[in-house]
């Protein structure tokens, strides 16, 4: 069944050119705000359900119901994708988007106030690729200082993640 939310996400996580590091260098500033974005967002659910110890990269449904699992078909495939994939905190967040949509999906009783965690990201991923992890997250391109779970938090928000907008964004930087 193709049109589960979670096979969605899995169809976007392998439509992803992983080994292309330098399609990240034609969205160095849309990956960046993308990536603030997604770490504000992360933030904001952490607090809600006490789980700063494992923001920023984490499966954020692990905090909220831990009984939702992936489909075994979908994790199995989505488990082949990650095998050559690093930083360990990018399988995280992939394996997190999966069980984000199957938690969406199972449970209507989300907080309405907060965003999809896992958007941004997605659209990031989508946009060349992963990440490495180092002092800085370094988006092949850009880097960005992590900063601690309050600041991101309280970071204004990315209000939009459309590809034309992200697009122009990207134009004005050359």
């Amino acid at each position: 069944m193709t049109d589960k939310p979670s096979r969605m996400v899995l169809a976007r996580l392998r439509a992803i050119n992983w080994d292309d590091d330098s399609a990240s260098f034609d969205h160095p500033h849309s990956r960046a705000l993308l990536m603030r974005e997604y770490l504000r967002r992360a933030a904001l659910w952490a607090k809600a359900y006490d789980a700063e110890p494992a923001w920023p990269f984490f499966d954020i449904a692990e905090h909220i119901d831990a009984s939702i699992t992936t489909p075994p078909d979908i994790a199995d495939e989505l488990e082949e994708l990650l095998e050559e994939l690093a930083p360990a905190s990018l399988r995280t967040t992939c394996r997190g988007a999966v069980r984000w949509a199957v938690l969406r999906e199972a449970r209507s009783d989300l907080p309405m106030d907060l965003p999809d965690p896992y958007e941004p990201l997605l659209a990031m991923y989508e946009r060349g690729g992963g990440y490495y992890l180092e002092e800085y997250i370094d988006l092949n391109g850009v880097m960005i200082p992590l900063r601690d779970l309050e600041s991101n938090a309280s970071a204004a928000p990315f209000l939009t993640l459309a590809p034309a907008d992200l697009d122009a964004l990207d134009s004005e930087g050359t």
